[in-house]
């Protein structure tokens, strides 16, 4: 009898605990959409690539298309009036001219047309088509057996596609069974995801949100680079140019290896430069040319690329640099390009009056209705410089301050004050200083579900977030201390890992520390002899035209 009764009472428990079981397991393995950023290159029906950025034309490489000696023309086009007549002249016009001129046919059909539509058609080739379609009725093994990608052309507004998005959610949601979906965003996908959010975000299929190096939040670089927010550090541009070197010894990102040409121009330029800058009359000078500079040269830039009228990159820049930027672009209001560009504009305008204007508030909304927020984000690499706040920490491309949204940093190569973080600790916010002490999240949006990893750049993401990402899609409200990552990690790029950064391990790569002279007579003197020297070494070589692609990239 006894036995009878254990076997029963077993039954029962088996039985009250199954739905607990599938409960778990429902939720444990909810389908995860994911939004790519601009990395995932773009192709016609008719399978031809588009060149839609730089990373496309890859200086010359066999995927792009383009012949080697087509970049070497160009690059040697673009230097000639920057050298012989703006460095020893003066005399600039030319030089804004021939980055159009040059650039623009290696971007043909980059760019979206005065109402921010396709001229050619969406860069969704016909078997990217074929899958998008497929997607939705079928699992993909994708990093994980239950990541749906969305395919779309992301130099589009955001708010193209969101419909889109919605009804590919709700195609998964059925052919699934599941009730709920999580979602992630990295770069320019966080634009897309926000503008769902605004629009469909309290419905409430969605479960988790991860912004991973997320543009929406600002990009300090394209905001102040649209805006023409100048500011001259030769210091900086010394740092860059050996971050672009490293680069290109790694491979990662927009970076190339100098060759013996563009190692003198770029070298002993800033060096020269880092010499005769010994005053704030000769800084203010060099910063008064290369905002002359640069109100004619970015204009020409953005509309040669197609980049001024991909409406996505739009996302990045700030409230409050919008105004700016649009002048600087389009024109002032009434102006003949203004005018032209007035459907792209307000596409523009859209996402900034529904998503930027107040960005924090309808993010609160959608957490009191049961979406939890994460943020990940890297940096121990420098911003372009020539903009302002180029000295901010960053990924190379997004500023750590706003990747991590709202995170307080140091400068590039500096510390948080001994002040500052003692009076954070006494508030018993010490836990979210970085072993380094150059970042504070506990200013962050949520400071207990943001994850940052040092020395990875913007393009590395796998490595650094692939386990963190899915311990926070596979749980509910998850922080730091329930997953058991850590806040702050450091990465290794000779063994492409990511361990717990400490203070014994925490250090910065090698150019963001570059040494730089301090001025001396005979340190200004012995510069300006290697940069006259350089000069007239470069115009030699390009009389005899002895400029090739190994002389100008290693």
């Amino acid at each position: 009898m006894k036995k009878l009764i254990a076997i029963f009472l077993t039954v029962i428990l088996i039985s009250l605990s199954l739905p607990v079981a599938t409960a778990v397991n429902d939720y444990e393995y909810l389908p995860t959409i994911y939004i790519r950023g601009n990395g995932e290159a773009l192709y016609y029906p008719d399978g031809t690539r588009l060149v839609a950025s730089f990373e496309d034309i890859s200086f010359g490489s066999e995927d792009s298309g383009i012949d080697k000696d087509v970049i070497v023309e160009t690059v040697v086009n673009i230097l000639k009036p920057f050298v012989i007549e703006g460095m020893l002249f003066d005399k600039w016009d030319n030089y804004g001219r021939a980055i159009y001129d040059e650039l623009k046919p290696l971007f043909p059909d980059a760019g979206l047309d005065e109402n921010g539509d396709p001229i050619k058609g969406t860069g969704i080739s016909a078997s990217q088509q074929d899958l998008k379609n497929r997607l939705p009725k079928s699992k993909w093994e994708f990093n994980n057996k239950h990541d749906y990608p969305f395919i779309y052309d992301w130099r589009l507004s955001p708010y193209d596609y969101v419909d889109e998005l919605h009804a590919f959610i709700e195609q998964i949601m059925s052919t699934t069974g599941k009730k709920q979906v999580n979602i992630w965003a990295r770069c320019l996908g966080g634009g897309l995801l926000s503008a769902y959010l605004e629009k469909y975000g309290n419905q409430g299929h969605i479960k988790n949100v991860i912004f991973a190096q997320v543009l929406f939040n600002e990009t300090t670089v394209i905001s102040k680079a649209f805006s023409g927010q100048i500011e001259f550090d030769a210091k900086l541009v010394e740092r860059y140019a050996g971050q672009l070197d490293y680069l290109g010894s790694t491979g990662e990102g927009v970076g190339f290896a100098f060759g013996d040409v563009l190692y003198e121009i770029v070298f002993k330029t800033m060096d020269f430069f880092n010499q005769i800058s010994v005053t704030d009359k000769a800084l203010d000078e060099v910063e008064e040319l290369y905002k002359k500079l640069y109100k004619a040269l970015v204009p020409a830039l953005c509309h040669a690329t197609g980049l001024a009228t991909q409406v996505n990159y739009w996302t990045a820049v700030s409230e409050e640099d919008m105004d700016d930027a649009l002048d600087l672009i389009f024109g002032k209001e009434g102006s003949e390009l203004r005018t032209k560009y007035a459907g792209l504009i307000a596409k523009i305008d859209m996402y900034r009056d529904n998503v930027s204007s107040n960005l924090e508030g309808f993010y609160d909304g959608l957490k009191e209705n049961g979406i939890y927020f994460g943020f990940m984000a890297n940096y121990g690499f420098l911003n372009a410089p020539l903009t302002k706040d180029a000295d901010l920490i960053s990924d190379a491309l997004v500023s750590l301050e706003h990747g991590a949204y709202g995170a307080t940093t140091a400068k590039v190569g500096t510390k948080l004050s001994d002040s500052y973080i003692e009076a954070q600790t006494a508030q018993g916010k010490g836990k979210y200083i970085s072993p380094d002490r150059a970042v504070d999240l506990s200013t962050s949006y949520v400071p207990d579900a943001t994850w940052v990893v040092k020395n990875a750049h913007h393009d590395n993401f796998e490595a650094p977030f692939s386990k963190i990402l899915r311990a926070f899609l596979n749980g509910t409200n998850e922080t730091v201390e329930s997953i058991g990552y850590p806040r702050y990690q450091i990465y290794d790029a000779e063994t492409n890992s990511v361990i717990p950064m400490t203070q014994e391990q925490c250090g910065d790569l090698s150019f963001i520390t570059l040494p730089v002279e301090e001025p001396t007579t005979e340190t200004r003197l012995v510069s300006f002899m290697r940069f006259f020297t350089m000069i007239i070494e470069f115009l030699t070589k390009l009389i005899k035209g002895e400029l090739d692609f190994g002389t100008l990239f290693g």
